[in-house]
């Protein structure tokens, strides 16, 4: 549009040539069209630039320049040098735009007058989808217009370039330049933030940032001489900024992110740094602490024992530490040891006990931090009964077979006793001990009570050691406690098990529910009957879009149970048009469906959902399926196959899904992501095909590692992903609610514990 301010995005490139093309697509597509991007090639040794180039000649906004390697920050430089725009942006060429995220900046900036405009960030990978960038989180939590750093100190977490857009005349007026080492981005937002007149915050994600899919290595990132001295050189920047400029509260922010990230991980590089770089190091490492404030006492005490082994230059007491956290000692809390002469006391199992720089009372774990950590694992509903399956742990406690556990059904005040089966699973300390509980509720005892009180709690109780701690059922693992199925509690109401908005696991009652008895495609549509508790005049299926919603007319009739039914037609052709999709990564949107009467708006409880129903609709798959609230909801996405169905057939994992016409019978295979990398080793799934539906049986003892491979500390000995992979494609195979509600299946083979889960939308087997 003319009337838009033109918009200069800067983009250095280097060895992204797998997602390149991603990264640029994603900007070209911008609705904030008035675009110059500048693609800066960092003599980039793969095949980059032929992408470049390509874009360029298609679109006459893209161009391309070229240097000599000399990192992301001279790339930087020599982007801005050429742009033209009133407004300025940035980003990374293996990460993702969404679709209107400039529109959504630039407009703010018109409105405010802002210096910058920053919004929330999205961290992606294949393997673990979609989630939180933390740091974003912390500072995007909600929308704040004309704030500054000085009024929210959280802004000093905000240490990448690529979630905002500059002013041009800002940018020039204090100008800003790069330097040319890594960790370049933090130095200059920092600088910009406190020179700003204000800034602007969207809580709105406007950027997607890959991940590794081994995830991110710490030391491996490091332990290298050159990379830690450039990390220590932005943090001294950092460190000279916040001294001139800084407020107190500012300063005081800084300094814990530098302590939480920049320190932990110079402390990490001596898990793996050779003997011969421990004198440098040290040195490097002294340069930093000189400049760091000591750890606050909330801090954990593994960060103070960090802290104080570094401050101390105790090279034997930092690998010790680096080398447990490296091997997942943290994982659960850390193991802890009764004091023999004073046994009310506890101290954490950490190394260096007997060093004179750690302080005794770091290891000394105070008796209240032992708490009961409960997770629902499965959750399965009948009309008569609710069985769960759970784990309660006291934190850092290890579970004994003679331990005491209890569980009370709460109504009220009033504590109704369950009976409690315990089992051995997996523990917070990625062992087995007897953690698991199995109980359950007998929903017909309940029919004829009068005095229920909903929710309906649980409440755990469990004594280790000698320790007892009570605590309310919270969280819920990935399978069916997420996405349990509900039951009828006579004619008007139907139970719900799920997650509250406190991550307390209640049993839900929806009085009166609005109830899909039907829902199939035919002829290309989707057809929907059901009945409508509060009988109305008008009626209609609405499906709820970012612009407004889309409304399908039902035809109501009274039944012969006086019980009011409809019946609507949904024309997926219609859903789609005009229409896009949320994730931008994902390429996948979900949208509310509802009944509108005149009464206003209320969900669809689906109880009889036993697979999603599907259509494919302009090349893309469009499904009602389920929501983990029990109702019916509708999404849209790339045609992949899917899976519907898992189960456990002897020492099988048999699963089973749709293939929307695509070449499963190739395609389909366990993807092993290895560690540090993103190199994989793939197992091809043998598929077999009838009609619509493909299936695929795999033995579990065929995916019991040679050697372990964890990618993180504590991470599973082997992570495997069922993906689909063919020309165009190379995706995880997503699994749907119908499948998830017979997960996790774990299984001991051959002495290594199996689990069959799901992360992200995708079907997993761990190995332990």
């Amino acid at each position: 549009m003319a009337s838009q301010p033109l918009l200069s995005v800067v983009v250095p490139f280097y060895g992204v040539a797998d997602y390149f093309e991603e990264c640029l697509e994603s900007i070209r597509t911008q609705t904030y069209d008035n675009l110059q991007v500048i693609l800066v090639d960092d003599e980039s040794p793969d095949h980059c630039i032929d992408i470049a180039e390509k874009f360029a000649a298609m679109d006459s906004r893209f161009q391309v320049l070229r240097q000599a390697n000399a990192g992301p920050g001279p790339a930087r430089n020599t982007g801005i040098a050429h742009a033209e725009g009133d407004l300025l942006a940035f980003a990374d060429g293996d990460d993702i735009v969404p679709r209107r995220a400039y529109e959504f900046m630039a407009a703010s900036l018109r409105r405010t007058g802002s210096s910058i405009a920053m919004g929330n960030a999205r961290r992606f990978s294949r393997t673990s989808g979609v989630r939180q960038s933390w740091a974003h989180g912390r500072m995007c939590s909600k929308d704040a217009t004309a704030t500054h750093v000085l009024e929210r100190p959280a802004l000093t977490y905000d240490r990448m370039l690529w979630n905002k857009v500059y002013r041009r005349d800002f940018f020039d007026e204090f100008q800003y330049q790069f330097p040319a080492i890594r960790y370049e981005d933090w130095p200059v937002v920092l600088k910009s933030h406190l020179d700003a007149l204000t800034v602007d915050v969207l809580k709105t994600p406007v950027y997607y940032w890959r991940e590794r899919e081994s995830g991110d290595s710490i030391t491996q990132q490091v332990f290298a001489y050159d990379n830690l001295l450039d990390r220590i050189i932005s943090a001294e920047m950092i460190f000279d900024l916040v001294e001139r400029q800084g407020s107190p509260a500012v300063r005081a922010m800084t300094q814990r992110h530098l302590l939480e990230v920049d320190m932990i991980a110079i402390a990490q590089a001596f898990a793996v740094v050779p003997d011969e770089d421990i004198d440098p190091l040290l040195g490097l490492s002294q340069r930093f602490m000189s400049r760091l404030d000591p750890p606050r006492p909330e801090e954990s005490r593994f960060t103070r024992l960090q802290y104080h082994a570094l401050k101390a230059g105790d090279a034997d007491l930092l690998r010790e530490l680096a080398i447990f956290r490296d091997a997942g000692g943290l994982a659960g809390g850390t193991s802890v040891s009764r004091s023999r002469l004073k046994p009310w006391r506890w101290n954490l199992n950490y190394p260096g006990r007997t060093h004179r720089a750690t302080p005794n009372n770091l290891y000394e774990l105070p008796f209240t931090a032992l708490k009961l950590q409960t997770l629902v694992t499965s959750a399965r509903a009948t009309s008569e009964r609710l069985d769960i399956e759970a784990t309660a742990q006291i934190g850092h406690l290890q579970a004994g077979d003679d331990d005491a556990v209890a569980v009370n059904l709460v109504n009220g005040i009033t504590r109704i006793p369950l009976e409690v089966e315990t089992f051995d699973t997996i523990d917070a300390f990625r062992g087995r001990s007897r953690v698991g509980l199995r109980f359950g509720v007998d929903l017909e005892s309940l029919r004829g009570r009068h005095d229920l009180v909903w929710p309906l709690r649980f409440e755990v109780t469990r004594t280790s050691a000698g320790v007892t701690r009570t605590s309310p059922l919270t969280g819920a693992g990935a399978g069916s406690a997420q996405y349990p199925q509900g039951a009828f509690f006579g004619p008007s109401q139907f139970l719900q098990p799920g997650l509250t908005s406190g991550n307390v696991y209640c049993i839900h009652r929806v009085a009166f529910p609005t109830v899909v008895e039907v829902l199939e495609a035919s002829d290309g549509a989707f057809v929907v009957r059901g009945t409508i508790a509060e009988p109305a005049r008008n009626a209609a299926v609405v499906v709820v879009r970012p612009d407004g919603a889309l409304t399908f007319p039902a035809t109501l009739e009274s039944g012969l149970d006086g019980i009011q039914h409809f019946t609507a037609r949904l024309d997926p052709a219609v859903v789609l048009d005009g229409d896009s999709s949320d994730d931008p990564f994902l390429h996948t949107a979900t949208r509310r469906v509802a009944m509108r009467t005149e009464f206003g708006d209320v969900d669809l409880t689906w109880p009889g959902y036993d697979a999603d129903v599907e259509i494919t609709q302009d090349g893309r798959r469009v499904a009602l399926t389920r929501s983990r609230f029990g109702n019916a909801t509708l999404t849209f996405g790339p045609l992949v196959p899917h899976v519907d169905s898992a189960r456990q057939v002897g020492d099988d994992l048999l699963l089973e899904g749709t293939h929307l016409g695509l070449p499963v019978q190739e395609g389909l295979m366990w993807r092993l992501y290895l560690p540090d990398s993103d190199e994989h080793l793939d197992i091809p799934v043998a598929v077999d095909v009838d009609g619509s539906r493909w299936s695929s049986r795999t033995t579990l003892s065929s995916l019991l590692p040679d050697v372990d491979r964890p990618t993180q500390p504590g991470a599973p000995a082997a992570d495997y992903s069922l993906f689909f992979q063919t020309q165009g494609y190379d995706t995880p195979a997503p699994i749907v609610p119908s499948a998830l509600g017979a997960l996790p299946i774990e299984r001991l083979v051959a002495g290594r514990n199996v689990l069959v889960t799901s992360i992200a939308g995708s079907t997993r087997v761990q190995v332990r």
